[in-house]
Formats: structure tokens, sequence, C-alpha cells
């Protein structure tokens, strides 16, 4: 009888949808592969819903080993069926392998019923493991892998593939086929990987265990394609860390915009771009977005502080060609979206504040999102050292439902953030994260966006200047709505023992939002009271009445909001050829008709499509390449 060996990753706490368990199907694909594995074991399929940990228990029958892939949305979760295992079956080989397993084993330690770590990429180990334990043979030959030899703890060399083109595609081989087939209902999405590694190492990022990077043959990538387009999976993530680092890239673009155009499908292959943006990278994301297959294009930033730069290990554009590229994409008509990730080391509240704001002032007006400063297994920020030399504080807190409604079935995963280093207490990581909060609800979502540009524009006042007033106004404005409902943001904030992050109320539905995004659906909600408040803020600035009267009334007609699909905007300047096509300011009638093709009549449906899915190409406002707009100006 065939030894049964079960692979294990549990997906993220989703109702729906699910993401194919990948790593594991790298895994099992290889498995299934070697001949001599074959014959000694079976791999039933993957176990991946995240079920009740004692109904989960049912589909083990006679195990020798269980390998869990662990990961931050699933780590609780393994280590409670793991050890329920152990208990009922007590000869059973428990592996755990993933990011989340430390390279020190102290998991070991921490987690007696463990019996092997496995590091770094787990086809080749996984299968010389289990030859190893079939034959007999010294288990110090098998690589990656770290396990007790009585008291001591054994940790093997670490071996690191130079040649990945062989290795067989989970899709192609079928390994899903039985986990599709049992749940046919569920809509599901893949990764997809054309290469592995990244050159680069950041801090902070654990993403790929190699320098080096290595690809898989193109005709597997694009047969990878073809299969998720004929299985009509909806979203297809790109999991390589540079998408555009290979002028081979462009060509996957355009395979991938053949294939929605053949079958309908993908709706969205989202990547990861290039770091560095390159030709390759913008001709791949024209190609995408212009196909409507991805939202925006990636410039991730991270920080513009130089000492934070330097204490992460990370080298940035300049902020010349950041301009440059963000400008031709916005040429091209391709929206673009920029990170920030607040918390690292050397940042000051101030560096951070003025950083978003230079950022503005080189062009990013579209999309922005700032991350806390997540510390991931095996990265320098989890290093002890590295956070006594910082004064790195970090807080343990309840993952987070952003955008999903958690099933947890009573296992509560966690995350590890940075909530205060030497020079950020934790007051003024509270304070950055509230200004960070404003400038994008009125800036990136667009509230008041266009105010905010004509003010840089026409009367020089800086993005820096104009939201630490706003950012000063809101928090020191005695009642209110806006007032009152950003205090509650902050307050929460400064929680980080219960961390109530996300903001959820059930008029958006049951999926959870980031601050920004619950404030901006707040202040559509209370429109007219969001306006009232707002206008002593913008009569402080002196504007002419006549033509503040005109440009509010642009700013906000152009807001997207419920049982609101078109709009007829009448006004005595040339607002949108000024900020739409950067032409002179200038007093003339004007009339800008705009019709889309979505009228939403129910909050949690607007929610969903204009933010979850709109924001990176700002669908809060009804001005963007997905709407059909009519502009015409009265000549003499």
């Amino acid at each position: 009888m065939k030894k049964k060996v079960f692979l294990i990753q549990i997906g993220s706490s989703y109702s729906t949808p699910w993401f194919l368990p990948y790593s594991a199907g790298c895994i099992a694909a290889y498995l299934k592969k070697d001949a001599e594995i074959s014959e000694c074991f079976e791999i039933p399929d993957i176990l991946t819903a995240r079920e009740p940990v004692e109904k989960i228990l049912d589909r083990f029958e006679n195990p020798f080993m269980a390998a869990f892939s662990c990961s931050v949305w699933n780590f609780e979760y393994n280590k409670v069926l793991a050890k329920r295992l152990k208990e009922i079956y007590p000869e059973i080989i428990i592996v755990f392998g993933g990011p989340n397993v430390e390279k020190d084993g102290s998991l070991l330690d921490e987690c007696p019923y463990v019996d092997f770590l496995m590091y770094n990429e787990g086809e080749e180990s996984t299968a010389m493991l289990l030859k190893a334990l079939e034959n007999g043979t010294d288990l110090k030959n098998v690589p990656n892998l770290c396990y007790r030899n009585g008291s001591e703890k054994i940790t093997t060399k670490t071996y690191i593939p130079e040649d990945i083109s062989a290795y067989p595609s989970p899709y192609l081989e079928g390994v899903f086929d039985g986990i599709m087939a049992e749940f046919p209902h569920i809509e599901y999405h893949v990764t997809i990987e054309t290469n592995r590694g990244c050159p680069y190492s950041c801090a902070y990022c654990e993403w790929s265990c190699t320098k080096k990077v290595r690809l898989f043959p193109i005709e597997k990538v694009k047969a990878e394609i073809e299969w998720a387009a004929q299985h009509k999976i909806s979203y297809s993530y790109c999991a390589d860390a540079n998408f555009g680092m290979f002028d081979r890239d462009v060509e996957i673009a355009e395979f991938v915009v053949e294939m929605k155009k053949k079958y309908g499908y993908p709706g969205v292959f989202k990547p990861c771009y290039a770091k560095e943006s390159n030709e390759n990278a913008f001709k791949a994301g024209y190609i995408l977005n212009k196909n409507q297959i991805d939202k925006s294009v990636t410039l991730a930033y991270q920080t513009l502080d130089k000492t934070a730069l330097e204490n992460i290990g990370r080298k940035n554009l300049t902020l010349e060609s950041f301009a440059e590229i963000d400008a031709k994409f916005t040429a091209a008509g391709v929206p673009t979206y920029t990170e920030l990730i607040l918390g690292l080391p050397g940042e000051t509240f101030e560096t951070f504040c003025s950083g978003i704001c230079t950022l503005l002032e080189k062009g990013q007006n579209n999309s922005m999102t700032v991350y806390d400063c997540q510390v991931y297994p095996n990265t320098a920020v989890s290093n002890k050292d590295y956070q006594q030399k910082f004064g790195i504080k970090t807080s343990v807190i309840p993952q987070l439902g952003i955008h999903f409604t958690p099933e947890l079935n009573g296992v509560q995963e966690y995350i590890e953030i940075i909530t205060e280093t030497a020079t950020m207490p934790k007051k003024d990581w509270v304070k950055a994260c509230m200004f960070a909060v404003v400038l994008q609800t009125f800036h990136h979502l667009g509230l008041l966006r266009y105010f905010a540009i004509y003010l840089h524009n026409e009367k020089g006042i800086s993005y820096h200047e104009f939201y630490n007033r706003l950012f000063s106004y809101i928090y020191k404005e005695s009642g209110g709505f806006v007032h009152d409902f950003f205090v509650s943001l902050a307050n929460r904030k400064y929680d980080t023992e219960t961390a109530d992050w996300t903001y959820q109320r059930d008029v958006f539905g049951s999926t959870g939002w980031y601050f920004e995004e619950g404030a901006f659906l707040e202040m559509a909600y209370h429109f007219d009271e969001f306006k009232s408040d707002m206008m002593p803020f913008v009569k402080s600035f002196g504007v002419e009445p006549d033509l503040l009267s005109n440009l509010l009334d642009y700013q906000y007609s152009l807001i997207r909001l419920l049982n609101k699909d078109e709009v007829k905007i009448n006004s005595d300047w040339n607002f949108y050829a000024y900020f739409e096509k950067n032409e002179k300011l200038e007093k003339k009638n004007t009339v800008l008709h705009v019709k889309s093709d979505k009228l939403f009549d129910n909050w949690a449906d607007y929610a969903r499509e204009v933010i979850w899915f709109g924001k990176r190409y700002s669908a809060t406002l009804l001005v963007n390449p997905r709407d059909h707009i009519d502009y015409s100006e009265e000549t003499e």
C-alpha cells in the first residue's frame, strides 16, 4: 500500500474567491512526475479550504506525512491543525515550510509536534526528503532542512536550484482538477510565475530566497496563461518580483491580451512591475492597461527619505526619472499608482509627510497606497540586533480583513508591524498614519484634488502646505461630521491591542476597507454634510468668489455618487482642458458632459466597484479613460 503524503496550503480566510494553492501545487506536480516517488507514495488532492479544524481532520486517512505551506494568513491555523494531527496520528511526520518559517530552527522549540522545517524552494527538497525516509538514508544529505537529533538541532546545507526549466506546471498536470471539481461554484484565482528570484535586498522584504533570477520556459508560461483563460479564471496574479525586467515580458503581455480576445479571460492580469521602470515595463504596462486587463502601473517608492533608504538597503529611481515615467504613462492614458511604507527606520513624521507631498509635486495625482511596515520572518527588520540598532518597536495585531469577509473558523491569524522607531515615536506614527489617510482621501480619491491642484498651480501653494492646513483644520475643528469621523479613526489607530483598523459598515457590504477608503465612502454617503464642513476651509484661501463657485461646482460634480452615472457641467472656465490636458486656465464658457457605462443603485455595489476595483484608475471621479466624455468650448 502506498504511503499518503498530504500537502496543505490553507488559503486566506476569504469566502470567495479562492486562490488555487500554487506553492503546494508546484511541489505536488514535481512529486507526481518522479517515478520513484509515485511508486511508493500517494499524493491526495491538496487541502486548501479553511474549514473548521475538526472537520478538516476527517479528510486524513492513514497519513504518512502532512507538509504545510506556512504564510502569514494561515500560520496559526496550521499550528492548530498540525497539533491535532499529531495527537490523533502520533507516527505522522509533520513538515512546516514556506515564508513564515524562521531559518533559525526556533519553531521546533515552540512546536514539538513539528518534525521537520524546510527552507527555500520546496520541490526538490521535498522529493529528496521522501526518498531519504523511504530508503533510510542519511537525512543530513537532504538540503534546506532543520530537524531534531536527540537534544540537538541539525540544519542541513542550503540549496537553491540553478535551473528550474524542467519543473512541471500544476495547472497543466491537472493538480487542481480535483479541488475545482469538489468546489465547482467557487470563483478561482491563479498565480502565474514567469521567473523566480529578485536582484534586490530590501530589509523589509522576503519575496525571494536568491538574487539570481531564473526563467521558466516561455512556452510553459503561455500554456499556463491559456489554461487560466480556458478555465475562465477572472484574476491572474503574476508573482514575478519585477515584471518588465526582460524583453520577453512584453511578449507575455501581448499573449495575455491575445487570450483575452480569444476566450474573454483573464479579466485582470496583475503584475508587480520592475522596481527600476524601463522601456519594457512601460510597453508591458501600456499593453495590459490599454486593453483594460490591468488597472494601473505600480511605481513603487516605499520612502523618499535618504536615511531610511540607506537603512533598508534600497535604491529608488531619481525623482526626475519618476516624474518622466509618470508623465509618460499619463500621456499614454495609463494610470499609475505609488506605494509607500510607513514605519521604516530613519523616517520621521516630517520626512514622511514631505515625501508624500513631493510625489504629488512630481505628478502623482492618481493613486497612492501607504502600507504599515510588516515584519516578516527571515528579513533584516525581523532581526533583533537590527531592531535594537534603530529603536524599532513592534506590535502583534489581529490580521486585518481588508477587501474580504473573514471566515477564520475559530483560529485568529496575526501580523507584526512596526509602530515605533528611534526617529518616529508612536504618537508621531499615529499622526503620520492619519496624515496619509487625509491626503489619500482628499487627493487620490478625489474629494478636493482639483481644488488642491488649482491652488498649487495658480496660487503657489505647495501640496505640503495645503494638506498640512487641511490636516490641522480637520483635527482642530471643534465638532462637525468630518472632524468627528477622522478623530474616531485616530483613536482606533492608537489602539494596538485590539487593532480594529479595518473599516466596516454593513451599508457598504460585509467586506473591510482601508481607513482612507472608509473615509471616502462616508464622505460620499454624507456628501452634503461633507461639503458644508469643508466650506470654511476652502474659503480660507481667498479665491475670488465667482471662480471659487465654478471650481467647487466642477470639483464636487465629478465625484461619482450613488445613482449618478451622468453629469453635465456648464462653467465659465475651461477647467476640463486645464486639469486633464494641462492647458492654460482661461475664462470661457465651456460644457463638459460625462456619461458612465455603470450606474450604482446600492452602496455595497458602489463600494466594491468604485473603491475596491476602481480606485487605481480614479473611478471615484467621473473623468477617467473608462468614461465617455464630451467637452466643448464656446469660441468667439
